[in-house]
């Protein structure tokens, strides 16, 4: 048997998101999104002008209240104030979270680049 979304072939779901009268952006979107829930995964929607709270930002990148705090401090990510809490956009957290990514990527990819049979053990990095 395939996957499943509550109990739905995932092949008809994606058949149903098909019919849809969508753009195929939006189509696109629901269909990994089907993806995404079916293989077990969990998902945030959210729409791209939630303002949301410091602390939901932190659980949306995965880092600490105070983290976020010391982001938008350095300009890292933009937030507005509202009375004395501040509030992010979400497209400003996936533009980050974006961002982030990218950076690392390419981090490990220079790293790997800079890795040849000659380097010296000690000179590699262990994660494990």
């Amino acid at each position: 048997m395939g996957r499943t979304l509550n109990g739905t072939p995932v092949e008809r779901v994606f058949e149903a998101i098909e019919r849809l009268d969508l753009s195929r952006e939006d189509r696109a979107a629901f269909a990994r999104l089907a993806e995404v829930l079916s293989e077990g995964y969990g998902a945030v929607i959210l729409p791209r002008d939630e303002m949301i709270s410091t602390q939901q930002a932190a659980d949306l990148l995965g880092v600490s209240r105070m983290t976020v705090v010391r982001l938008i401090e350095r300009g890292g990510l933009r937030a507005h104030m509202h009375g004395s809490h501040r509030r992010v956009a979400a497209s400003e957290v996936a533009r980050y979270a974006e961002e982030s990514a990218t950076r690392r990527r390419r981090a490990l990819g220079a790293m790997a680049r800079e890795i040849t049979a000659e380097t010296p053990p000690d000179r590699i990095v262990r994660t494990r």
